[in-house]
């Protein structure tokens, strides 16, 4: 039998990985969600959001379709169904990526995220505490689908 090189993770890499990963991308979510609260943020900021909120889509959504997953996650002692936890994250995630979509400034699909000084040089658009209070309540319902 020839060595297996498939890319494809088992059950329980999956698992651990779901299970290692799930602290870090709470913390960032509190984390956000603090520097949202706590005064203005940029909208590099706001797209750094944009971006780690994709990447945990995308890799959950890739990590709970492997085969046995459910299974052997309630061998391990998981309590619940891993595969439905990881959606409800995906889609409070989803949630989020969707508020700043719907309400981000823009102009006929063109972002306004930068002026434009005299001298050439660009200034990032600011975000008080309550022009992002609604993406704060959907970051606050993201958290809580990670334990």
């Amino acid at each position: 039998m020839a060595l297996q090189s498939s890319n494809t993770m088992l059950a329980s890499e999956v698992f651990i990985a779901i299970r290692n990963n799930a602290g870090g991308w709470k913390a960032q979510a509190q984390n956000a969600n603090a520097s949202l609260a706590a005064g203005s943020v940029t909208s590099e900021f706001v797209f750094r959001i944009l971006d780690s909120l994709k990447g945990l889509v995308d890799t959950l959504t890739l990590w709970k379709a492997a085969a046995g997953l459910d299974s052997y996650a309630t061998t391990a002692g998981y309590v619940g169904t891993m595969s439905t936890d990881c959606t409800a994250t995906i889609t409070a995630a989803q949630t989020c990526i969707s508020w700043v979509v719907t309400n981000f400034p823009n102009a006929n699909g063109f972002l306004q995220a930068e002026t434009l000084n005299a001298d050439g040089s660009r200034t990032p658009r600011l975000f008080t505490p309550a022009q992002t209070a609604g993406l704060q309540t959907a970051m606050t319902s993201l958290i809580v689908t990670i334990s």
